[in-house]
């Protein structure tokens, strides 16, 4: 299994506007999580945030005692009740989130469903914001991503990062469709 890892993107706020700063990058802190794509069959999960209208891929911040790989697997049993089989250690995204002084890394992966489904149990924060789990068929990812029209600083972060490791995992994702 491959476990060199590639900066899938690097986000700032010059992403959204090209006249936007960084800032001191010494006063932000770190924040490290574990996200990516869950397959199943010829569909992905999502998670739809109805109250602001976009989707986003599972995944959640990394707890002290955890490696990524745990991290994620907890995140992926949490949001989608799945037990999955990690694919692939692909890559990390970086953000430099300024107005919320937060460098978010994330650790992604691919990995497939393992057994039958259980219950997504989203934590009372994600059921606020309209978590909802969701299994798109593959070939509707571009449409579905493509709607979301996020407004909250955070979320346009969100948005594009899980559309930028959408379209790294394109051709894991559709394989032999994409020739």
């Amino acid at each position: 299994m491959n476990t060199v890892r590639y900066i899938i993107s690097e986000l700032s706020p010059k992403d959204f506007d090209p006249n936007a700063s960084v800032g001191d990058v010494n006063e932000y802190r770190l924040r490290r999580a574990s996200r990516g794509i869950l397959k199943k069959n010829d569909t992905i999960a999502l998670i739809n945030i109805t109250r602001d209208n976009y989707h986003k891929l599972p995944g959640g911040g990394i707890e002290n005692d955890e490696t990524p790989e745990l991290a994620f697997e907890r995140e992926i049993l949490e949001e989608t009740g799945c037990d999955c089989v990690i694919k692939d250690y692909g890559g990390i995204t970086i953000e430099y989130r300024k107005e919320s002084k937060t460098l978010q890394i994330s650790y992604v992966f691919f990995a497939e469903v393992k057994g039958e489904p259980g219950e997504a149990r989203f934590e009372d924060a994600e059921i606020e914001e309209g978590s909802k789990l969701e299994w798109i068929p593959i070939k509707e990812i571009d449409a579905v991503m493509s709607k979301g029209q996020p407004t909250d600083y955070d979320d346009k972060f969100i948005h594009k990062r899980d559309t930028d490791i959408i379209n790294f995992y394109k051709n894991k994702l559709f394989g032999e469709k994409l020739k």
